[in-house]
């Protein structure tokens, strides 16, 4: 995922992107690690999802192929009566054997009028 030089870095520092990973040359895992994720559960169960989608759009942003990031990103957005189907559609994509990320989904698609579509997520 590429920032724009005035973007808000996407390593969730708050800075900008060119004051500061602009031109590093940062290793990473692809994946988040075990803390990461349990930090992310840990502001769903108790219902913070401002900050769930905060810290799930870093996620994201760093690890754009973890399936967990995303469907806990469409969780936090779903709450907040934002418009999660694109985060839940990535998640159902990485994680094709996740019921529930498959169960979100066909409720946001539910919420569209998409009712065929969503009987296809339940089944």
């Amino acid at each position: 995922m590429k920032s724009g030089r005035n973007d808000p870095c996407h390593c969730g520092s708050g800075k900008k992107y060119k004051h500061c990973c602009e031109g590093k040359a940062v290793s990473r895992p692809l994946a988040p690690s075990s803390l990461e994720c349990d930090q992310l559960l840990a502001l769903s169960n108790a219902g913070r999802y401002a900050e769930l989608e905060s810290r799930g759009r870093a996620m994201v942003g760093l690890y754009p192929a973890s399936g967990f990031a995303w469907k806990l990103l469409g969780e936090a957005l779903y709450m907040q009566g934002k418009d999660a189907l694109h985060a839940l559609q990535k998640a159902t994509e990485l994680l094709p054997n996740d019921a529930d990320a498959f169960t979100n989904l066909g409720i946001v698609l539910i919420d569209l009028g998409q009712l065929n579509e969503a009987v296809t997520c339940f089944r």
